[in-house]
C-alpha cells in the first residue's frame, strides 16, 4: 500500500513571553491509503494538536508532515476536518449545508447535482434534502456533516471526537454509519477519541501517545475480520483482548 500520510520526527513547542511548553516530542508515524487509524492517550497529550498540524492550521516547531509526498505548508482541500460538533448552519437545508464547502472554495462543479443526490440517497437522507438541521436526529446531523466533509473529495479525513456529543445508543448507531460511509468511499481517516472501545471498533490500527509532551508509546495493529461492522466487533473475542492491552498502555 502507498503511504498517504508521513508524520516525520515532529516536535511542537508553545511559546509565550514568560514560558514555553513542549506539546509534541519526536513523533513519527505513517498511514497507508485506505487505513482507518485512531489516536488515543491521556488528556492533554496532544491528540487534537496532531490533527491540527496535519490539517495545516498549525505548523510544527520541527520535522515535516507529508500528504501524498507533498509537504504540508498550509490548509488544503486534500484534508477534510470533522469536529466534535456537527456545526451545521441551522438556517440552511440539508442540501445547502452539504454544498457549503464547494461554494466557499469556489468548486461548486466538483459535486454535481447527480452526485449530491446519490450521496443523500445512499446514506439515508432521501426525503430530507430540504429539511433544516433542527428537523433531523443527532445521527442524521452527523451524516450530513460527514457528507459535507466528503463533498470536496479530500484524500484524508480528520475526525476529532465526532461522536462525543451523542447519547450512547445513538453513538453506537452513528459509529456504524460513519464507518460504513468512509469504507464505501474508500477514504483514509484519523480519529481522535478518549473512548478505548470506540478506537477498537473503528480502527485498523491505534496509535497510543504518552502524557505531555506527547510521543508514540505504542502502535497496535488490529486483526479483526474486515467485514465486521463496529457493532459486530464489540462481540468478537478479540475485542476484550485489545481492550485489556490498551487499558494497560494507558495506565
Amino acid at each position: 500500500m502507498s503511504k498517504i500520510l508521513e508524520f516525520k520526527n515532529i516536535c511542537l513547542t508553545y511559546q509565550t513571553l514568560k514560558s514555553e511548553t513542549q506539546a509534541i516530542k519526536n513523533t513519527t508515524f505513517s498511514i497507508d491509503q485506505g487505513e482507518f487509524v485512531s489516536i488515543v492517550g491521556p488528556s492533554g497529550c496532544g491528540k487534537t494538536t496532531v490533527l491540527t498540524m496535519i490539517s495545516g492550521l498549525l505548523k510544527p516547531s520541527s520535522g515535516e508532515i507529508l500528504i501524498d509526498g507533498e509537504k504540508v505548508t498550509k490548509v488544503s482541500t486534500n484534508v477534510g476536518y470533522m469536529l466534535q460538533r456537527d456545526n451545521l448552519f441551522e438556517w440552511l437545508t440539508v442540501n445547502q449545508n452539504i454544498m457549503i464547502g464547494p461554494k466557499i472554495n469556489h468548486k461548486k462543479n466538483c459535486l454535481s447535482k447527480e452526485k449530491l443526490k446519490e450521496l443523500v440517497n445512499k446514506y439515508g437522507l432521501a426525503g430530507f434534502e430540504k429539511s433544516k438541521p433542527n428537523e433531523l436526529s443527532g445521527g442524521m446531523r452527523q451524516r450530513v456533516s460527514l457528507i459535507r466533509t466528503l463533498a470536496l473529495n479530500p484524500k484524508l479525513l480528520l475526525l476529532d471526537e465526532p461522536f462525543s456529543a451523542l447519547d450512547y445508543q445513538t453513538r453506537l448507531s452513528v459509529q456504524n454509519d460513519i464507518h460504513s460511509i468512509i469504507r464505501s468511499e474508500n477514504k483514509t481517516a484519523i480519529l481522535v477519541t478518549h473512548d478505548i472501545s470506540e478506537a477498537i471498533v473503528m480502527s485498523d490500527k491505534i496509535i497510543v501517545l504518552t502524557k505531555r509532551p506527547g510521543t508514540i508509546k505504542q502502535i497496535i495493529n488490529l486483526d479483526f475480520d474486515k467485514s465486521l461492522t463496529p457493532l459486530e466487533r464489540r462481540s468478537d473475542p478479540l475485542f476484550n483482548k485489545y481492550f485489556e492491552e490498551l487499558w494497560r498502555e494507558l495506565q
